[in-house]
């Protein structure tokens, strides 16, 4: 699974159900056509769960490689991997008014606000995001702090294990989800990590169960699979909807997260060459695609005519592609060599860059 063509595929999926909602949002349909909510929801958790299981494989090849400085190694790999891109997101839609979330006006944004951005502490900190996509950022940050050890306890324990501690993370998830609905700990709110939690460690789950498993479903299941994932989550939040306060009960993200996390291991890589590159070539772009998609949307829903009508469409998905594609291959990719620069620089060892590039 190192190199896995299902999971580009499903990271794939995971970007395209949020843009697939800020399209919506930009073009103001998102009231008439309220699923799209709820797929764009989901499409961030099956970057939670997509996350924790590649970072897990990561960790396990630097496991391999390391000379005993596991985490040091993955937190600097990781803050270069996110910092660059989401800071320089950060300056360029405050330089330039973009809006916080497709559709609406363009509004100022205080230093606080734009400095719990950049430090991607924004929940903690209890302001707005610069942007909407980037409020599950931090989430991710505060996930990398516990991960390296969930990854020991990962290698040292059964499933069984594993299971306990989601059990127990479901527990906690459930007495904040409790204590936030009734209002009765201030600032608790900024603990909403708390909520997340089963979805990190569904993929962590998945992880275990991907060793020593030899994958049986056929590769033709997989898209199904995933396609029936959203149409359980989006139907389940059509027929019961949540409250105005809390529109997607954090419980319903745990089943399908543990549903998805379980039956990764058991598929067979896709095989059609045209399937696997679109795959490849979406997860890679993929951070690019999640931030820039505010911009890129903005841009073209406000400065063309209504009139325009599909134009806006094309223009919108044509800008975003570039806007991934370039920041990339200027930001994106720099700092992640950066980063691997620094840990083999730590270890004594001064790589090619040519080796540096063959490794991003």
């Amino acid at each position: 699974m190192t190199d896995s063509r299902n999971l580009d595929f499903l990271r794939s999926v995971a970007v395209l159900l949020v843009l697939f909602d800020h399209l919506f949002m930009a073009a103001g349909l998102a009231d008439r056509y309220p699923f799209v909510w709820s797929m764009g929801h989901l499409g961030v958790l099956m970057f939670f769960v997509h996350t924790s299981l590649v970072l897990m494989l990561s960790l396990e090849r630097s496991e391999e490689k390391s000379s005993g400085h596991l985490f040091r190694d993955f937190y600097i790999r990781r803050a270069f991997r996110i910092y660059p891109l989401s800071i320089a997101c950060v300056v360029l839609v405050s330089a330039f008014g973009v809006p916080q979330t497709p559709g609406i006006a363009p509004a100022h944004r205080g230093a606080a606000v734009i400095l719990a951005s950049l430090f991607l502490v924004q929940n903690l900190a209890g302001q707005l995001s610069v942007i909407s996509p980037m409020w599950s950022l931090p989430l991710e940050i505060q996930m990398y702090a516990v991960l390296p050890f969930l990854f020991i306890f990962a290698k040292r324990h059964s499933v069984k294990g594993l299971l306990k501690v989601w059990c127990a993370a479901i527990v906690m998830g459930l007495i904040f989800d409790w204590v936030l609905g009734m209002n009765l700990v201030r600032g608790v709110g900024r603990l909403d990590i708390l909520a997340y939690v089963p979805c990190f460690v569904a993929g962590i789950i998945s992880y275990r169960l991907s060793k020593n498993r030899i994958p049986t479903i056929s590769w033709v299941l997989w898209p199904v699979a995933l396609a029936a994932i959203v149409v359980v989550y989006v139907s389940w939040q059509a027929l019961f909807p949540g409250s105005s306060s809390n529109p997607f009960p954090p419980y319903r993200g745990w089943f399908v997260c543990a549903i998805l996390g379980g039956i990764i291991p058991y598929f067979r890589e896709v095989t059609p060459t045209w399937l696997r590159t679109a795959s490849h070539y979406v997860a890679k772009y993929s951070f690019g695609i999640y931030l820039g998609q505010v911009p890129a949307l903005w841009i073209a829903f406000t400065f063309l005519p209504q009139s325009a009508g599909a134009l806006r469409w094309i223009v919108s998905i044509l800008l975003l592609a570039f806007i991934a594609v370039v920041g990339y291959h200027l930001i994106e990719q720099p700092g992640m060599l950066l980063g691997k620069l620094m840990v083999d620089r730590s270890k004594g060892r001064k790589p090619r860059v040519a080796t540096l590039v063959a490794g991003a």
